[in-house]
């Protein structure tokens, strides 16, 4: 039976529950408008057709969530880097981004394939597409860890793999990119062929084999070839901070010793 005051049904909600509503209310005219600009700029500037603009949308996204949970997994594994995150993206959270950016996606792939959508369609569409269920979760962060086994392969020999946990951030990056590879090929059955023939999410990861997951699997590649990067950039800014303090407080001590400050004049 249907709680006829919304808003206490919404006090029971789980905290990620509750996030995906607030998400969802969020989606306004504004947003479509938004969209509908980026897909009309990406058109012009790369001379997309549809299939390929769809294609082009999919991969930008899926390497955006990638590099939120990579970078996510890199502040919470890697000590020192707690705010790693604010420093690369200027968030604090990795499943309220990467949620935002899949809502984006499917409003995207809706102005790719000629829908104009009012707030309630696209927020029925956002739920059939993106309604995940906990089976599928356990399904997708499996395929992740397979995807950040095949990226560790590429990066076999180098130092930074075993200096920080690759393979660990690598399957947040990935199963992020997963979910929202699936986002997007969920939103163009949905907005192509009618939502009878989205399926459901169990389908749909079980359907990532063959030459998506190949495809993936590079995609996440250049993504954890960025998040090293990010990673290592951090850490050299660390540790130069760290070596600033440390001069600063030799030189205090030297100057109550009544010695020279090390690199002074």
């Amino acid at each position: 039976m249907t709680d006829p005051n919304p808003s206490n049904s919404s006090t029971s909600l789980s905290p990620l529950d509750a996030l995906v509503e607030r998400t969802l209310r969020t989606v306004n005219d504004a947003d479509a408008s938004l969209a509908a600009q980026r897909v009309a700029d990406l058109r012009n500037q790369h001379h997309l057709g549809d299939n390929a603009l769809v294609e082009h949308l999919i991969r930008q996204k899926a390497r955006q969530t990638g590099m939120v949970g990579g970078v996510t997994s890199a502040a919470a594994l890697i000590p020192g880097l707690g705010n790693i995150t604010a420093f690369t993206i200027g968030v604090a959270t990795d499943v309220g981004v990467t949620l935002r950016l899949q809502s984006e996606l499917v409003l995207e792939i809706a102005s790719a394939r000629g829908k104009t959508l009012d707030p309630a369609e696209a927020r029925n569409a956002l739920l059939v597409v993106t309604g995940v269920n906990m089976g599928a979760e356990r399904l997708v962060n499996q395929a992740g860890r397979k995807l950040a086994e095949k990226a560790a392969e590429r990066f076999a020999g180098r130092a930074i793999v075993k200096a920080i946990p690759f393979v660990g951030i690598g399957v947040s990056a990935g199963a992020n990119m997963i979910m929202t590879y699936l986002v997007g090929r969920r939103a163009d059955a949905y907005f192509r062929l009618g939502e009878e023939h989205v399926g459901d999410w169990n389908e749909s990861v079980r359907a990532l084999t063959g030459i998506d997951e190949r495809k993936l699997a590079g995609w996440l590649g250049d993504v954890m070839a960025e998040v090293v990067t990010v990673v290592s950039g951090r850490a050299q800014q660390l540790r130069a901070k760290a070596g600033v303090g440390l001069r600063n407080a030799s030189n205090a001590v030297a100057t109550r010793l009544g010695r020279r400050p090390r690199g002074g004049t």
